[in-house]
């Protein structure tokens, strides 16, 4: 076996096809990009399902007119005050959900053959968490209602939006951005992808259900039994009064506080929880940390595939039914058991969009609150998409010394992989959905060795079976991926150590934006902090320096001060490489003496 593995890696690199994605150049094989394209689909395939649900949530392209009874009434999706939401709206955002699962499908799938083709990067794309929930609730609104435009208005917006991000990618723009960020940004946006990594993978929604919500210090340790979960709602402050209206009533030999006739009750719980109780007696919890052991074990020595394997291993033992780890069936801790169960019996379904493909509405581009939401959603892609992008660039640089040019800070083929970035985002408003971005969970590919394009193919392809075996897909439990990107997330550290954390002009503003992106669970928000943190300090200080320069209380001139304020960007090739020596010293003179 070992041997027909080597005969075909070695068929494949002096190919046409290894010689296209510079498999030899790269120090890879086709079998080792087969492994990381299939780890980099298993650690991101939870956004079909997730996505789906967050996307239904707005009612996609169901309007009043699909209720039954009551159509065309003013918030009949709503329903009847204590009989639920109306049978007919909901029917139809039945079928938009199973629409919105094809669409994320399929766009990922051409989204990574793009990627793989063009850039020929490891790169996965699919849509972002994140926009997509702000796509949901801020832009269009639940079910279509307290938003500022309509589902398919705001999926209109999204179709420009992808166009104008293709021109400002081909023009240039997002690569002279890239050179105008200061190098410790750049790598802690990195650490703080790792540290939002980890973060995910030890909740409860993508993770192991390590940390839990806290009312009292908002996280603390979890890992708590179904029967210990006390689950979360938001409602609003005018609504409070309302909700606690309850009457008392004898419920077959029980008295309940039920919501009198008319209150709007507590609506749908959140998918986090508190623990009451019993933290860390969770079964699915330990499985997987086992897991997540297993893959550190196999990583520790050297075994290939070892992400791939602890993830196989943790979902083989939760379809096993009837134990308190299992994932399917009625026995299972996570609420849907059966659902799940009955769908993962389906095994095969047949792809269909539908319901959401080419829903657009082009009435609203001369409404003020259209172009916010169409420039909203610009400025979150655009630094989301870009530093994501650069700092799976970066990974990749560690991997490959060399792969990011010093002084230009380009990558190969970097424009186009921009453009594949907005190229996405069409084709996702094409078929109904939320912005697409390149994923952090790349990262797990690159470390199992994923290096050209080939990664993404492969992950493409296997979204491409998705969209016929989306029961089995979506039957990989969370507590299966968590420990994968928790350990990805710890990898990713390793970009901090080139960060000069003795100087406080780099450390404040490379902390600050390390912390802001697992916090606020937005890399644009912690790119936005870390940029605007280095700009205030960079003019104080040049401001301090030319005032103690002007009263004499310095050794250095006016002229010398401007010199070494220049930020490192702006330096020629000659600088930055022929005069290394000085650039060295300038940069020892910038840092505070520590003597």
């Amino acid at each position: 076996m070992r041997s027909y593995l080597l005969h075909l890696n070695h068929a494949v690199q002096s190919s046409w096809v290894g010689r296209a994605f510079q498999v030899g150049d790269r120090g890879t094989t086709f079998t080792t990009e087969l492994r990381a394209g299939t780890v980099t689909f298993l650690t991101m395939a939870y956004i079909l399902a997730v996505n789906a649900g967050i996307l239904s949530d707005t009612g996609g392209p169901c309007t009043v007119n699909d209720c039954l009874p009551h159509q065309g009434e003013p918030g009949c999706m709503f329903g009847e005050p204590g009989k639920g939401f109306n049978p007919g709206y909901m029917a139809c955002v039945a079928e938009a959900k199973k629409s919105f699962i094809s669409a994320t499908a399929a766009s990922a799938t051409i989204a990574c053959f793009l990627m793989g083709i063009m850039a020929n990067l490891p790169l996965a794309l699919a849509p972002g968490m994140g926009i997509n929930a702000f796509f949901t609730y801020t832009v269009v609104g639940y079910y279509n209602s307290n938003g500022l435009i309509t589902y398919k208005q705001a999926v209109a917006a999204v179709f420009i939006e992808g166009w104008i991000f293709l021109f400002i990618s081909l023009t240039g723009v997002r690569g002279h951005v890239i050179r105008l960020v200061p190098k410790a940004i750049m790598l802690a946006t990195a650490g703080g992808i790792g540290i939002f990594l980890a973060f995910v993978g030890l909740q409860s929604s993508q993770g192991i259900g390590l940390i839990t919500y806290d009312a009292t210090t908002l996280l603390a340790l979890g890992g708590c039994p179904p029967d210990q979960r006390s689950p979360q709602y938001t409602i609003s402050a005018d609504q409070a009064l309302a909700v606690c209206k309850c009457q008392l009533l004898n419920v077959n030999g029980t008295l309940q506080a039920v919501p009198t006739p008319g209150s709007p009750g507590l609506g749908v719980a959140s998918a986090t929880y508190a623990c009451t109780g019993n933290r860390m007696r969770s079964a699915t919890t330990w499985l997987g940390i086992f897991g997540g052991a297993l893959m550190v074990l196999l990583m520790g020595r050297d075994f290939r595939g070892a992400i791939l394997t602890g993830i196989l291993f943790v979902t083989f033992v939760s379809w096993i039914p009837g134990h308190a780890a299992t994932f399917l069936g009625p026995t299972s801790p996570i609420p849907g058991g059966q659902a799940r169960y009955d769908y993962f019996q389906k095994v095969v379904t047949l792809p269909d969009t539908h319901k959401t493909a080419l829903a657009w509405d082009w009435s609203a581009f001369g409404q003020a609150d259209l172009w916010a939401a169409l420039i909203s959603f610009l400025y979150l892609d655009f630094l989301d998409c870009t530093g994501t992008l650069f700092s799976m660039a970066t990974f990749l640089n560690r991997n490959m010394p060399g792969f990011i040019n010093p002084v230009t800070r380009e990558f190969p083929r970097q424009t186009a992989a921009f453009c594949v970035d907005a190229i996405a985002i069409i084709v996702g408003a094409l078929l109904g959905i939320a912005p697409l971005t390149v994923y952090i969970e790349s990262a797990t590919g690159i470390r199992e060795g994923g290096r050209t394009g080939l990664t993404a193919i492969v992950a493409g392809c296997w979204f491409f079976v998705s969209l016929f075996f989306t029961p089995i897909i979506a039957s990989i439990p969370p507590y299966a991926t968590g420990p994968a990107l928790v350990l990805v997330g710890a990898l990713m550290m390793e970009n901090l150590l080139e960060i000069a954390w003795s100087d406080i002009q780099q450390a404040l503003p490379a902390f600050l934006t390390i912390v802001i992106i697992p916090l606020t669970y937005s890399v644009a928000s912690g790119v936005i902090a870390g940029l605007g943190c280095y700009i205030v300090l960079f003019v104080t200080f040049l401001l301090y320096d030319i005032v103690v320069s002007a009263l004499g209380w310095s050794d250095k001139g006016l002229k010398q001060v401007l010199q070494e304020a220049v930020p490192d960007v702006f330096l020629s090739k000659a600088e930055y490489h022929g005069d290394e020596d000085m650039h060295m010293i300038r940069e020892n003179d910038r840092r505070p003496c520590t003597e």
